[in-house]
């Protein structure tokens, strides 16, 4: 049997509001040592964004390198295994590389390539023993991927990559362990709620990352999720938006041998400051979302976001005033959601600056297109802009 735990998205270093998370991210990293001590998995699988930004600060390197080290001594035999994510920096990660090896620590920032530039498909193929196998893929762009075999063909390079990488696992899968995919991207017809869907995601369909995987260990998405038996989401450990209203967790894994069905529990994770917006429904006026506030326990950490509902803008001195409310108590006041009702001649719109956040480009150009035309955008008017919206993506990369 193969056990192992898998987590993500830790986004260490995150600065929240102004506020510093460093002791709740070293709090969930006690929590996790805590997990491994007690389970005693034969592998931890990171499956990217450990930081929050591509340069973090030292002190959340240092948080970093201190928590693995204690998770490792939790455990000294499990097999650690952390790949990329797209907010993490691949040659950082990758420049330590090799004193990470030292305490069987796998690190792995960017995709491997031969002396011909064609992908090094065993470098991200890690046996755990005689437990199972684990095929590591940071994060990359579809167009980043090596080609395999000297495959001169661009398209469709990344669903060929990640199907040539679990075949060569089965090719060397000899007593038929159980086979682990981890990747870092976004999947199609996943839930995005509470995550920050921006113009920049891009999306693949679950068929992209191949057949033969017993697991596909995933991170990017925030909100733990199943995408099939065998596909899941972890989620983050700690809630990195205040719309992140899910249970925060990590996931056990059990699996018997090569083709079984994976057994999962989740592990919750206790937050220091939980995120809670006042109130939690509906909005409402500046001024009782401001009693709800002053009402909240002064004893209880948590960090505060207001729900108000306004005209135009928020009254003179709001933000000074919701700050004042909590100058004695031991949560954080750190924002205020506003929806802005706008009356015009076509009715009452509303729109949350959070609701445009998790707008795709073309809901956002259909929307702008009917507030202008008072008319829906057509197939040929939508495919066009889909067209130059694509084109401008690959001139940026370029």
């Amino acid at each position: 049997m193969f056990k192992f735990i898998h987590t993500s998205d830790w986004h260490l270093g995150q600065n929240f509001y102004g506020y510093d998370r460093s002791e709740e991210h070293r709090d969930f990293l006690r929590q996790l040592a805590e997990i491994v001590h007690t389970h005693q998995p034969d592998a931890l699988l990171v499956s990217g964004d450990i930081f929050n930004i591509a340069a973090p600060s030292n002190a959340a390197v240092n948080l970093y390198v201190e928590g693995m080290l204690d998770i490792h001594d939790a455990c000294p035999e499990m097999a650690i295994i952390v790949i990329a994510g797209n907010h993490d920096s691949a040659s950082r990660l990758d420049c330590d590389k090799l004193l990470w090896e030292r305490n069987g620590i796998n690190v792995l920032g960017s995709l491997a390539r031969d002396n011909e530039g064609c992908a090094d498909l065993d470098r991200h193929l890690i046996p755990v023993k005689d437990k199972g196998i684990v095929a590591a893929v940071p994060f990359a762009y579809p167009s980043s991927f090596p080609p395999v075999d000297n495959d001169t063909e661009r398209a469709n390079r990344q669903q060929r990559y990640f199907q040539a990488l679990l075949d060569r696992a089965q090719d060397i899968n000899q007593n038929q362990l159980p086979i682990v995919l981890m990747a870092h991207l976004a999947v199609n017809n996943s839930d995005f709620t509470g995550h920050d869907r921006n113009m920049t995601m891009e999306c693949v369909e679950l068929d992209t990352l191949g057949r033969g995987y017993d697991y596909l260990a995933l991170g990017h998405i925030h909100r733990p999720q199943q995408l099939s038996e065998r596909a899941r989401y972890c989620g983050t450990p700690v809630p990195v938006s205040f719309d992140e209203q899910c249970e925060h967790s990590v996931s056990i894994v059990e699996i018997d041998n090569h083709e079984a069905a994976p057994r999962i529990i989740t592990q919750r994770i206790k937050n220091l400051n939980p995120l809670h917006t006042l109130p939690a429904d509906a909005p409402v006026s500046f001024e009782d979302a401001l009693e709800l506030l002053q009402q909240f326990d002064a004893d209880e950490r948590a960090y505060i976001r207001l729900n108000v509902q306004v005209d135009r803008f928020l009254p003179a001195g709001a933000l000074e005033r919701a700050a004042l409310a909590v100058k004695d108590k031991q949560c954080r006041f750190c924002d205020i959601k506003r929806t802005v009702t706008a009356t015009g001649s076509r009715g009452v719109t509303q729109m949350t600056l959070e609701e445009f956040n998790q707008m795709t480009p073309i809901e956002v150009a259909q929307r702008y297109f009917m507030d202008k035309n008072n008319a829906a955008m057509s197939e040929a008017q939508q495919e066009m802009f889909n067209m130059i919206y694509q084109a401008v993506k690959e001139e940026n990369r370029q």
